[in-house]
Order: C-alpha cells, then sequence, then structure tokens
C-alpha cells in the first residue's frame, strides 16, 4: 500500500526523544559516568594533597626559624696554665664544636677570637677581638703595651678601656669561668658603631 502524497506523517523523526516507558539504562547511563568521572577526580585531588602538604610544610617550615648555635653555650677555651699572672694577654681563637641550623649541622666552626688576660690565680679576663668601630680585628702592641685597631686607629688600655680613636666605647668584655683548670667562654657579638653595648 502506498502512502498518499498529500497525507500527513505518521513516523515519528529519528532525533525525538524515546517515548516514556523506554529502557531506563540509556537514560541513567550518563548520570553515572559523569559520576564516576567527579569520584575520581575528588579521589585523586585528595591523594595529592595528602601527600603534597606534609611535604611543603617540612620544606617551609624551617624558612625564618632562628638558627641554633651552640655558642650559647660556654666553649672550652684551652688551659688555665697556659696564662701567667700579670702577663701580657693571650689571643685565643673561639670555635664552636657544633653550629645547628634549620638544614644541616657543622663542627668545629671558627666563631672569632679573644684576648685573655689572667688577673688573679683563679680569675681571667676576656675581651673581644673585633673592635667596636667597624669590626677590625683589634692586636696588641707590644711596644706601647696597649691594644690597638690597625683599621682606623682606636686604641685600648690592656684593660679594654678605650684610649683615643673613633671607637664608640670600650672593648666588649666577654663571660669567662674557670671549671677545673679548663676556660669556659661564652662568645657574644655586639652591635657596632654605637656607644651602648648591644649583644646581638
Amino acid at each position: 500500500m502506498t502512502r498518499d502524497a498529500g497525507s500527513p506523517e505518521t513516523d515519528a523523526p529519528a532525533d525525538e526523544p524515546a517515548a516514556p516507558g523506554g529502557d531506563p539504562a540509556s537514560t541513567t547511563a550518563p548520570d553515572r559516568r559523569r559520576f564516576l568521572e567527579l569520584a575520581a577526580g575528588g579521589l585523586g585531588c585528595g591523594l595529592v594533597a595528602a601527600i603534597a602538604v606534609p611535604a611543603a610544610r617540612h620544606l617551609v617550615s624551617p624558612v625564618g626559624r632562628r638558627t641554633v648555635v651552640r655558642a650559647s653555650a660556654p666553649i672550652d677555651v684551652g688551659s688555665l696554665e697556659q696564662l701567667a699572672i700579670g702577663a701580657p694577654p693571650v689571643r685565643v681563637p673561639v670555635v664552636a664544636p657544633i653550629v645547628r641550623d634549620a638544614w644541616a649541622s657543622s663542627r668545629d666552626v671558627p666563631l672569632g677570637a679573644a684576648w685573655l688576660q689572667r688577673v688573679r690565680a683563679d680569675s681571667v679576663v676576656a675581651l673581644s677581638s673585633v673592635c667596636p668601630h667597624l669590626g677590625c680585628a683589634i692586636g696588641w702592641d707590644t711596644p706601647r703595651e696597649r691594644f690597638v685597631c690597625p683599621c682606623h686607629d682606636s686604641s685600648f688600655t690592656p684593660a679594654g678601656a678605650r684610649i683615643h680613636g673613633p671607637s664608640p666605647r670600650d672593648m666588649d668584655a666577654l663571660p669567662i669561668t674557670v671549671d677545673k683548670g679548663r676556660l669556659r667562654l661564652t662568645w657574644q657579638q655586639f652591635r657596632q658603631g654605637v656607644p651602648g653595648r648591644e649583644v646581638l
């Protein structure tokens, strides 16, 4: 039987939605696939965060932390017997047994030098060799029996008192004790160019 040319078409177009009551799997499959994609993506992001956040915290956490130096503890600078009572001052190096920062530690780190004088049998005076003016190394002038800074000609008495020159203050004294015949010195650094003694 042939279709009349003027009669309306009875077949539904191919692009019309499926009639109600069709296959439910065909309508829920895209939703299920989308849910699984989102769930997988969320799980992946969670795993990345679980690994990356602790790693970043471990890498960044030392930044800005104060460096820990064992110079804050007394350092052995030799035997009391190396100093004679009333003798000229003796220059000794000050070496930290360990310096530790946020990443690593180093041993036997030179910090500076100190001038030591034994004033009595069990009493020693320690002076920093760093000039209070601009930080040059102070030396001992044997003929004139005084401390002298070679950079700007500041000079000091054997006790460290300023005589003349641009240094704004006396030489900086360092804490030192005698323990069982050993000299235990605490290294300190001071602000330069100021009249007052400010520990850094």
